[in-house]
Order: structure tokens, then sequence, then C-alpha cells
């Protein structure tokens, strides 16, 4: 039996459980496995003869699309659920590490780095990002290149005291529905931004209860000045700086995903 309430103010409050590790990495997989235009932006840009490591690899979703046996792909992520997918999955040319990417060692450098997806958003504070880079700068050969994507709110995000609401819906595994909620907003005294994403899984089957769950996250709001200020500090000197997959310029009124091709000084 379905209610119908009068009044919005009459509905049960949301009860929203905490997003677990591996369901999380599940849905992450769920969600982004056949989105594919990163890579055929990054195999544009990347060498074709090239030892490349993939910094915050997750499900491995980018590794197994570029790894080849002229450009091996070494993955690295700090989540042990994200891993056990990658390697569920793994493609010939492609090796997945368990490591944190403030911290990468290796003992031979490599030809290029990505950092694909917003990885790098996801570390918050000036320090931790610079730790970031500069790891990439001691694994990375001195001709090498690091390729990153960043998401950079745009200039009304910035400036409007607002929250963002986006959804999506996809198809569960065994039938259903799953409804994904994000909710952004931007905290300008810490320029970061507040990242809820909610899960409302609606299995569709009797027997099988409903369930929300949610995950609350803070992640770098930078604007593009911020970014080039922390790669000078890190000696990385941008050699193109892309607004879309499709290489058009940057421009953060109208985008807020930024593509860097980076150097070293």
């Amino acid at each position: 039996m379905v209610t119908i309430y009068r009044d919005y103010q009459d509905e049960p409050v949301d009860v929203f459980l905490s997003l677990p590790e591996e369901l999380a990495s599940k849905l992450y997989a769920l969600e982004m496995e056949n989105f594919s235009e990163d890579c055929i932006f990054f195999e544009k840009i990347l060498p074709k003869h090239a030892a490349v490591l993939e910094m915050g690899c997750g499900t491995g979703r980018v590794s197994r699309h570029l790894a080849r046996e002229i450009r091996p792909i070494t993955g690295i992520d700090i989540s042990l659920p994200m891993l056990r997918l990658a390697t569920q999955y793994r493609q010939p040319y492609c090796s997945f590490l368990c490591m944190d990417m403030l911290a990468p060692a290796f003992r031979k450098p490599f030809d290029a780095i990505l950092i694909p997806y917003n990885t790098l958003n996801l570390l918050s504070t000036e320090e931790s990002i610079l730790s970031c880079l500069g790891g990439c700068r001691e694994n990375l050969y001195k001709e090498g290149v690091i390729i990153a994507q960043l998401f950079i709110p745009t200039t009304d995000f910035l400036r409007d005291d607002r929250t963002i609401f986006q959804f999506q819906l996809f198809d569960r595994p065994g039938g259903g529905r799953i409804i994904k909620e994000i909710l952004k907003k931007y905290l300008p005294n810490s320029q970061t931004v507040r990242l809820e994403e909610r899960y409302r899984i609606r299995p569709m089957q009797r027997g099988l209860a409903n369930t929300d769950y949610q995950a609350i996250t803070s992640i770098a709001g930078f604007c593009l000045e911020k970014w080039l200020s922390l790669f000078a500090k890190a000696k990385l000197t941008p050699e193109h700086i892309y607004g879309n997959y499709a290489c058009d310029p940057y421009d953060a009124a109208l985008s807020s995903t930024c593509l860097f091709v980076l150097k070293q000084q």
C-alpha cells in the first residue's frame, strides 16, 4: 500500500545510512564502467611508448582502457575494495598496487603519470596536494608528462551562496533502480566544496526493502589561479590547459572541468 501525504511536512524524515566502502566501490563501478570520454582524451595526449602510473586508479577503468604492450600501466589506490574490483577484471599490461598517492614509491621512474577524474581534488589541503605532486616528480623521468583532470567551480558557483543539486538514475543489477543525488556547496573560508552523495536503492521486488545511503566528503574547490600557484610551488609548468575532452580552451564561466598537461621545470 502506498501512503499519500497531504503536505511535505507530513512526510517522514529521510534516514540515510553511512555508505560502506565496499558498497561505494560497487556503486562507483556500476556508474562509471562504461564511461570512456576521458580515456579517449588521454589516448591522444599520452606518449605511445611509455610506462605510465595512474594515481587513484579506483576500479581500474582508465588503466584497462589505455594499457598496451608498448604502454604498460601501473595503477595505485588506497582503497582495497576498489582494488579488488580492479584485479577482478584486469587486462594484460596492467598492474595494481595498494599505495597512498601522498607517498608513491617505485624503484624506477615513469614516462607519464595520470591523475584522472578529479582525483587530485580529493586532497583538500594545499599541503597534501603539494605532497602528492612532489611524489609525482620523484617518480617521473625529467622529460616525463603529468596529465591531470581537475574540478574547478565555475565563476557562478564560487560567487553564489547556494547548493547545487544533481541526480541520475541507473539500473540495479538483479532488478530495480538506483537513484543518485549529488549536493554541492562551496565553502569560501576553506576554499572547499562540501560534496554529499546520496544513493536511494530501489529493488522493486517483493521481500527486498528500499535502502538509502549517503557519503559526505570535502574536496578542493580552488580557482584556476590557485591551482597554477600550487603547480609552480611543485616546480611544474602547464604545457596545455583544456576545458573539455575535445581540447577546447578552458573557460571558468562555462566549464568546471579543467585538464592540465604538466611538465617539470
